[in-house]
């Protein structure tokens, strides 16, 4: 008995399928009138009026510009043909879900329609992925990259012990990290920056979105903690498609090194690992060297604004003749810091010292061992010629390369362009020991602005006469 009325009811949504293809057939909803039966076949071959399979074509052939007139002419048919094939589908699971709805006969027969709709389901999904390979697309997926020239938000959640620093990327963005400017939103609870991100992902506004979590190596826990949670609130917001969300850890922070702004002569000088965007987006970029002082504050910021730098330790380093500008560079730090609501992450220490001399650097010196260099001759005006030994990977061993150099308090520092594309730029930091010999090391300066010392051997160079 119960056969029997499955196979009654099974050619019932049989019929009502042919009705439902028979009208896709033909361009028209089931019961309704062919608008189109009384234009002409020419007409219609000409032109296409349906707008979403006019976009379908136009897109795949753009995708595949290098196509010949009959390779051409071959996308258009299969994209029409798969189109008529994915709108067919739609109907019958659109129509057996109907079905499924309303029946009320035996439960065999809305087991059958369920795996009726379940196996147009998967033809659906297998005539999807033959129209993306004809077309050349690849689909967009949840939590998926988004282009920076597309975005229309960029977030850093810099993750600390039991608070989010938050920072808000201004526009125009860059891929460049040097290039990035940043307004601080906020020091908040992780419960605070879910509900901040609430707020942002609710305004389509500002999608799409990209987040960066960064967590420093005592932290991952709760980055990644964050990042779970970050996903969740996307998923809730309906945002997913439209957020790229990364967990990345700060490497390259030391707890214990200390950013210096070095006072000399009256003079300001600092450290930048490359020539870096200025806060206000003005022109001029920041590099190593003097510090104009009425920039001061924009050299400040730089060091609090940028993600990752914070807590941060600031060193300001000062000669005698320089204690009034060092006392101005320390209660500026300290005035910006309270301004952006971080105060509490940021350290100042002065600190006086009694300078070296200039003098005491110049002249020829030459190694006392194997090393990079063979010998340097440091000459007046931050000028200086180095003839390199082992050579390094921007220079042939033996080859002569010119120089600059600039002076800290108790060192110089010495440029000679020591870097390979998309690589660091090596610096030598070089001072005098007790024999009065000068000790070269070669160094990076990091994204707060310190030195990180290689560990690659000193080198000792002694003074030619």
């Amino acid at each position: 008995m119960k056969t029997g009325w499955t196979k009654k009811w099974l050619c019932l949504a049989c019929l009502s399928l042919l009705v439902v293809f028979s009208a896709v057939g033909t361009g028209q909803t089931a019961g309704e009138p062919d608008q189109r039966s009384a234009g002409s076949i020419v007409d219609r071959v000409k032109r296409e009026d349906d707008p979403e399979l006019s976009e379908l074509i136009r897109i795949a052939l753009t995708n595949r510009k290098g196509a010949s007139e009959q390779e051409r002419f071959e996308i258009i048919r299969k994209v029409t043909q798969s189109y008529a094939q994915i709108k067919l589908l739609d109907q019958q699971i659109e129509q057996l879900g109907h079905k499924i709805e309303i029946t009320t006969g035996p439960a065999e027969m809305r087991s059958e329609f369920v795996l009726a709709q379940a196996e147009l389901v998967s033809k659906r999904s297998m005539e999807l992925a033959n129209l993306r390979e004809i077309m050349g697309i690849i689909p967009r997926f949840p939590f998926d990259k988004q282009p920076t020239g597309d975005l229309n938000t960029w977030l850093n959640l810099q993750v600390l012990e039991q608070r989010v620093v938050v920072y808000d990327a201004l526009k125009p963005f860059q891929d460049y990290w040097a290039m990035w400017r940043h307004k601080v939103a906020g020091v908040l609870s992780e419960k605070e920056t879910l509900d901040y991100l609430r707020g942002r992902l609710k305004d389509k506004k500002n999608l799409p979105m990209r987040i960066d979590i960064e967590y420093r190596a005592e932290t991952r826990s709760a980055g990644e903690r964050l990042r779970g949670a970050v996903f969740s609130l996307a998923k809730e917001t309906g945002a997913d498609m439209d957020v790229e969300v990364r967990l990345e850890l700060i490497w390259w922070i030391s707890p214990t090194s200390e950013a210096p702004f070095f006072c000399r002569e009256g003079k300001i000088r600092t450290l930048y690992g490359a020539p870096m965007a200025r806060p206000d987006g003005g022109p001029q970029l920041f590099r190593t060297g003097l510090v104009d002082p009425n920039d001061l504050e924009q050299h400040i910021l730089w060091r609090l604004l940028y993600p990752g730098n914070v807590p941060i330790r600031l060193r300001v380093e000062y000669d005698p003749a320089s204690t009034p500008i060092a006392k101005q560079v320390a209660a500026s730090i300290k005035s910006m810091a309270q301004r952006l609501g971080v105060a509490e992450l940021v350290t100042v220490k002065s600190v006086p010292v009694e300078p070296v001399p200039e003098t005491a650097f110049l002249g020829r010196w030459e190694a006392l061992g194997k090393g990079y260099i063979q010998a340097l001759d440091i000459q007046p005006q931050g000028v200086c010629q180095v003839a390199m030994g082992d050579g390094t990977q921007a220079f042939k061993a033996g080859a002569s390369v010119k120089g600059t150099w600039m002076p800290t308090c108790k060192e110089i520092l010495i440029d000679f362009n020591d870097e390979l594309q998309n690589g660091p730029h090596f610096y030598y930091l070089a001072s005098l020991n007790e024999k009065g010999n000068l000790v070269v090391d070669r160094t990076e300066v990091y994204k707060q602005g310190y030195f990180s010392v290689h560990n690659t051997g000193q080198m000792i160079f002694q003074k030619v006469k």
